[in-house]
Order: structure tokens, then sequence, then C-alpha cells
């Protein structure tokens, strides 16, 4: 017999105007994927940003003005569908966007390393350099050559401006003295509380405070 382990779907919420908060969403079997990748039904992903939002308004007081969602793989129809669904007539503006590993690199002329902050664009793909050569460090802060993440959206926006709040969420990982890493802070804690609640049964709810998981 080959039992399969389910996934357990994980959204947390960061805003500048309440206190980070994770949930746990539905749980996905493991033999829902497409290319080797588990996706989200369009009910599953329109429920779990619906929790997101109503558990943001308690907190806030309001909704958002805006909502921008951070994936590791390219949206799946369902997916988008779903989360534009769940802020339809209700958030004014949101942005699906995916951040996955590359093998493409970059070597500049010389000795330099490509500064970290560089976007580099080829065709329609977005390569970004949240590591790479430090100003103000005098110095590129790792071993080998540095590897961008590529980044995408599901829709229409602007790349550049999601690039920059990469950028800026790359260096919120306040348990960690290297200052900046490779992933923004939304992806990195994602995966640490995924690999928690994964082990929770279905009828178990945790505390969403993000105090609990750092």
């Amino acid at each position: 017999m080959i039992e399969l382990q389910p996934y357990a779907s994980v959204a947390q919420a960061f805003s500048t105007e309440i206190e980070p908060f994770a949930l746990k969403g539905a749980t996905i079997p493991k033999d829902q994927r497409r290319n080797k990748q588990p996706y989200l039904r369009e009910d599953q992903a329109k429920h779990l940003l619906e929790d997101i939002l109503a558990a943001y308004e308690v907190r806030a007081g309001v909704l958002p003005s805006r909502v921008v969602v951070h994936k590791t793989s390219v949206y799946a129809p369902e997916e988008e569908a779903g989360f534009r669904e769940a802020v339809i007539n209700r958030v004014p503006v949101c942005d699906l966007i995916w951040i996955k590993n590359t093998p493409f690199r970059l070597v500049r002329k010389g000795t330099q390393e490509p500064a970290r902050g560089t976007l580099c664009t080829v065709g329609d793909e977005h390569f970004l350099f949240t590591s790479g050569y430090v100003p103000w460090w005098n110095e590129y802060p790792g071993p080998h050559i540095p590897a961008p993440i590529q980044i995408g959206s599901a829709g229409e926006t602007d790349i550049r401006q999601r690039a920059l709040e990469i950028l800026s969420l790359s260096k919120m990982n306040w348990n960690s003295t290297d200052g900046i890493s490779r992933l923004p802070i939304t992806l990195s804690f994602a995966r640490k509380v995924g690999l928690l609640m994964a082990e929770l049964s279905d009828n178990q709810s945790p505390n969403p405070s993000y105090r609990f998981y750092t």
C-alpha cells in the first residue's frame, strides 16, 4: 500500500499596519499536482485569501487597500481565478507575483560581482539579484557567483516596482544576522511555518501570531 501524505497550504500576512500573522489553509492531497507542482483548486485559493482578509479586518478594523500574493511557482489558472474572486469588489488592487529559482547567471566584465538590486530583463523574463555586491559593505557577502531569482506575475503589473518591494522584504528577517537574504521574508517564513503546520491535523487551529514561528 502506498500512503500519499497531504500538503498543508499556508498563508502569512505582512503589513505595516498590524503584527504579521499566519493561517493554515486547505489540506491538499498529494496527488493534486500539475507538472509535478501542487496547486490550489479555485475554491481553496478563494477561501484561503478570504480567511486572510477577514483576519486582517479584525486586527486593523478595515480591509487593506492593496494585496500582493507571493508564490514559489507560476499560478495555476484555478489559483488566479480563486484569488481574484476573493478580492473582487473588496480590495482595489491585487498583484499575484511568483518567485522561483533559476539557472540564469550574469557575469560582469572584470572581477566585481553583479550588484544586489540588479534587475535583468531578457525578453519577457525578469531576473532580480537579491544577493550580490553590496556597495555599503564594499564586498559581496557570498561564497559563489550571485544567483538571482526569477520573478513574474499573473496579469499585468509594474515589475520594476514589484522587484523593489521584494528587495525590501529580503532585509526583514530579524532572526538572522546576515542582514540580507536571497528570498523575501514572505517566502522564507512560509517554508518554516509550512513544515510545522503540515504536522497538524485538520481539526487543529494553530496560533496565528508571527512570534510563535520565529
